[in-house]
């Protein structure tokens, strides 16, 4: 369908004043715009996966046209700022709500992040691929294209603590693609889907030999549904306390006992016949240290229950004076110790932590957010315990970061607890988003997840990434769920990112091979007829 719209509209347009207008400078700009906001509707909250495909398959026949470095270099800039400042957009009332920043600079500030951090990395990479290939359209676009934006999402994913928020494959959390996360991660769909998008492209441009690569990677996504690499064990009743506090009284140092007793209230109220109860991040928000009698006696409170609290918490490295964002557990035996608290890796730039805070701090409110002092936790941490079974511990931001949750897993580990406070976002499609990443964490490993939150999304996720129950946002609810945990592993968890290597470099092989070739027999002949 997509070739015949694509074969009309040249037929129509060929020779028109219109044509010559898409083909200027002007309308190829235009076009990588709308085309990269069009690819933005693929993620939360439209969630149209179809919409990175076509966005993508158009935006590559368009770099057909361009003839010159610097046009490819400035459309690619264009395309992938636009994708993320409209995927993005939230951060503008992050900006403006707790850093105060008026309205226009919010939006600034969102449009040079887009431009100069996600989108300037692919402009580089496709312009290195345009100039190896020296204008042989097929090796470009079938081959370099999508190697130098697979080099893009690494870019993006680990350089300068990295923001992989807007990898292209979290659009496919819907579509038969989302099957292939067992295999590759996040990061290999996103490869699937540029090399798709790059064959059908040449499809349209009658190079016809590269279809069946496309018609191959969608068969395979949809023939691998349902495989399975790990088996539920018995289940375990859990509850989840949604407490939706107002971020101005989470933020209050004095309203730390308002911020318990609201969980604990809700607790007592439904905590009859639950193994486990989770509380969201900072649920409890003093510092272990600090209060070693009073948790000491909420943990007897839990052990005479027979039950297990997990909910997040404050750390503190006295020696270092250091303090964490921390989730720890209670119940478990007699005794609270650091052994049960694990401190949150993966702090948010600008947000949980401040880069050169000292000179930055006194520029004003945008570096000075509540709850930016935090320190980063150990690189090696183990699992937390619940109720006998191995939990990967996550916190909010952590969960964009796929190695980071990886590195955890093991054939033991039974699921995911992720506790997140999602309220900094206010009413924006954030939260959404930050759900279908959540999604395509059990995907990737075949955990399920319990993703305690403040104010939404909380969410029993199933380790096919199925949402299976949730609590809608801004209330103050519960949810009670049966929960089983799973064993087994994975070939992302076994093998992390060896299997995305291998795919880049035999497409990198072959790649070389079609920029390096002979030209075709008749055509070489052709041309020693013209020029002996």
């Amino acid at each position: 369908m997509l070739f015949k719209i694509v074969l009309f509209l040249m037929k129509y347009l060929a020779g028109s004043n219109l044509l010559r207008l898409a083909t200027s400078k002007l309308g190829i700009a235009i076009e990588a715009i709308l085309l990269g906001a069009l690819c933005s509707a693929s993620i939360a909250p439209l969630q149209i996966w179809p919409c990175l495909v076509i966005g993508l398959v158009f935006f590559m026949m368009l770099l057909c046209v361009i003839k010159t470095k610097k046009g490819i270099f400035y459309t690619t800039i264009l395309f992938f700022a636009s994708y993320s400042t409209v995927s993005l957009n939230w951060l503008n009332f992050v900006m403006e709500d707790f850093g105060k920043l008026p309205f226009w600079l919010s939006h600034f500030v969102v449009l040079v992040f887009s431009i100069f951090y996600i989108a300037l990395p692919y402009a580089v990479f496709n312009v290195i691929a345009f100039a190896f290939t020296k204008k042989r359209t097929e090796s470009y676009l079938c081959f370099f294209v999508p190697i130098a934006f697979i080099l893009g999402d690494f870019y993006v994913t680990y350089v300068l603590t990295g923001f992989p928020w807007i990898i292209p494959g979290y659009a496919c959390i819907e579509g038969p693609l989302k099957n292939f996360a067992p295999f590759l991660g996040v990061k290999g769909i996103s490869a699937l889907v540029y090399i798709m998008s790059a064959t059908i492209a040449l499809t349209a441009l009658r190079k016809f030999l590269y279809l069946p690569i496309a018609a191959v990677i969608l068969c395979i996504g949809l023939m691998t549904e349902g495989i399975t690499f790990t088996q539920k064990q018995e289940p375990i009743e859990v509850l989840m306390v949604q407490g939706n506090i107002e971020q101005a009284v989470r933020n209050n140092g004095s309203k730390s006992f308002e911020v318990f007793s609201t969980y604990w209230d809700k607790t007592e109220q439904n905590k009859d016949g639950f193994d486990v109860v989770i509380w969201p991040e900072s649920a409890i928000p003093v510092v272990y240290q600090f209060q070693k009698d009073f948790l000491g006696d909420l943990n007897t409170a839990f052990v005479d229950s027979k039950q297990v609290l997990v909910t997040g918490i404050f750390s503190m490295d006295e020696e270092q004076n250091k303090i964490y964002n921390s989730m720890m557990t209670f119940g478990e035996d007699k005794t609270i110790d650091e052994k049960k608290i694990y401190n949150k890796r993966a702090l948010v730039p600008f947000g949980e932590i401040i880069p050169f805070a000292s000179l930055l701090r006194p520029l004003g409110s945008i570096f000075d957010i509540p709850n930016s002092s935090f320190s980063y936790g150990d690189a090696k941490q183990d699992p937390i315990k619940v109720k006998g079974l191995n939990f990967i511990p996550a916190i909010c931001y952590e969960a964009i970061f796929p190695n980071l949750i990886r590195g955890m897993d093991s054939i033991d580990t039974a699921g995911i607890i992720m506790l997140s406070n999602d309220s900094w976002f206010g009413p924006t499609k954030a939260p959404m988003q930050h759900l279908n990443i959540a999604r395509m964490r059990t995907l990737e490993l075949q955990k399920p997840m319990l993703r305690a939150t403040n104010s939404g999304i909380t969410a029993y996720i199933s380790e096919n990434g199925k949402v299976l129950k949730t609590i809608e946002e801004n209330k103050l609810a519960c949810l009670k769920t049966k929960f089983y945990p799973v064993k087994g592993q994975t070939l992302y968890s076994k093998f992390g990112e060896i299997g995305i290597s291998i795919l880049v470099l035999i497409w990198l092989a072959l790649g070389l091979y079609s920029r390096f070739k002979k030209q075709d027999l008749i055509e070489e002949q052709m041309n020693k007829l013209i020029r002996p």
